[in-house]
């Protein structure tokens, strides 16, 4: 899977990491997910979507989203750059949609994120995306 050159340096940052090739898991999660934008962090799964438009916006699958709902929980991560964006919980997410702040858009199964988003869940580096989520660079673990 190829991934984009700012997603990458940005999930290095933070520390997230693809789940491991000896993981049982992984032949699994190579199958559901065609693109490197989900990762492991803190031992959650972690979705990293980055907009190169003037005015930002996002898909989310809603098929990965009711998966992701499976979870115990998890992250959602919308870049603007290699390290600013806003960060989002599971509960944050399921918050936007059940108001319909982020509407789904039927014709292609996806939730539509739009700008602006909350102040209150934007960082300007990675270490103030760890900082939103309540973690540590150095007590994050994949």
């Amino acid at each position: 899977m190829n991934i984009d050159n700012d997603i990458a340096v940005f999930v290095a940052a933070i520390g997230a990491k693809e789940p491991s090739p000896s993981s049982e898991n992984y032949a699994k999660w190579k199958a559901i997910f065609k693109r490197s934008n989900y990762f492991i962090l803190n031992k959650k799964f972690t979705i990293v979507k980055i907009s190169r438009s003037k005015k930002p916006f996002w898909g989310v699958g809603k098929d990965f989203v009711d998966l992701f709902n499976s979870l115990d929980d998890y992250y959602l991560v919308l870049l603007i750059s290699s390290s600013e964006g806003w960060v989002f919980t599971k509960s944050e997410v399921n918050a936007h949609i059940g108001s319909k702040r982020w509407k789904f858009r039927e014709a292609d199964n996806n939730y539509k994120i739009n700008y602006p988003l909350p102040d209150g869940n934007s960082f300007f580096s990675p270490r103030g995306c760890l900082k939103r989520l309540g973690l540590s660079g150095s007590s994050a673990t994949t």
